[in-house]
């Protein structure tokens, strides 16, 4: 019995062992699941407005109803240049005296001076209230027609002509013959580093036409906000030429909304003043709101 227990208990081993084999791998865990992290959004590119160039034209159009006008406008900001009935010719009137201010200017410091005394006693006055005798002064110190031309020839002006000698009793630097473009080119000789007049001359101008007596903001002021900054000059004079009818004008810096515009509004045939402010303002406000929608453009990549 002992020899039959014992020969079961081996085989009963034997078949356990045959039964078990070889050990098996252990079973893959299943993948585990990365949560995604969260990203922050991606700013959407801002939109580039351009400028409504025939919108506005339009509505100038429709403004000036068939009376003479010239508007240029350039954004320093964004680079944008907008021009209405570029090339049509008027006279500076009054805008002349920053003109003359700025040649003599460049005269003095040729001769490495400044203005004296006498020179800021009028060019204040011709900037700021429009004094017409002021003017004659200065446009005497300045060279007259031909060193006030000779000067817009290095402000970089090419369509503008000065006028010799005196119409009634005055000099005829109110008649010098001028285009929109080239009042806006006068007036980056005022804003710009590279141009020929050194720094403190220009800020010397800017300053003056920053303080025009309240009567006389009108014009370009209309494109700015309350508040918002403007330098300018304007010019207003009756034109026997054109029986009797008014010439009205205004150039000027006006820094609006983000952009900073230089302006010229040049126009003509007004049967008085009051209508050719109205029709000046009404041009610089439409054109101050259009640029005031519109974006710079992206930077190139």
């Amino acid at each position: 019995m002992n020899r039959i227990a014992a020969a079961a208990a081996l085989l009963a081993v034997g078949v356990c062992a045959a039964g078990a084999g070889p050990l098996a791998p252990p079973r893959p865990e299943p993948p585990r699941k990365v949560l995604a992290q969260p990203q922050a959004p991606v700013p959407a590119a801002p939109k580039v407005r351009s400028l409504d160039r025939k919108g506005l034209t339009r509505a100038l159009d429709r403004a000036r109803a068939g009376r003479p006008l010239s508007m240029t406008v350039h954004d320093l900001t964004t680079g944008t240049v907008f021009r209405y009935r570029p090339g049509a010719r008027f006279v500076t009137a009054s805008c002349a005296k920053v003109d003359m201010v700025m040649a003599l200017l460049l005269r003095r410091q040729k001769e490495g001076e400044g203005l004296d005394a006498a020179e800021r006693e009028l060019a204040g006055p011709a900037i700021r209230y429009s004094d017409n005798r002021a003017a004659d002064r200065l446009w005497e110190r300045a060279g007259g027609a031909e060193g006030v031309g000779s000067a817009n020839r290095r402000f970089g002006l090419r369509e503008t002509e000065t006028v010799g000698g005196r119409c009634l009793d005055l000099y005829c630097w109110g008649i010098t013959d001028t285009t929109a473009d080239d009042q806006v080119r006068l007036l980056k000789a005022l804003v710009r580093d590279d141009g020929p007049l050194d720094r403190a001359g220009r800020e010397y101008v800017l300053g003056l036409m920053a303080q025009v007596v309240p009567e006389q903001r009108w014009g370009v002021s209309a494109a700015a906000r309350p508040g918002e900054p403007v330098a300018l000059k304007n010019g207003w004079q009756r034109r026997l030429a054109h029986g009797k009818l008014w010439a009205v004008n205004s150039v000027g810096r006006v820094r609006t909304g983000g952009h900073d515009l230089l302006i010229a509004v040049l126009s003509d045939h007004h049967p008085d003043t009051g209508a050719g402010i109205a029709l000046v303002e009404r041009a610089a406000r439409l054109a101050g709101e259009e640029f005031r929608r519109t974006t710079a453009p992206p930077e190139p990549q």
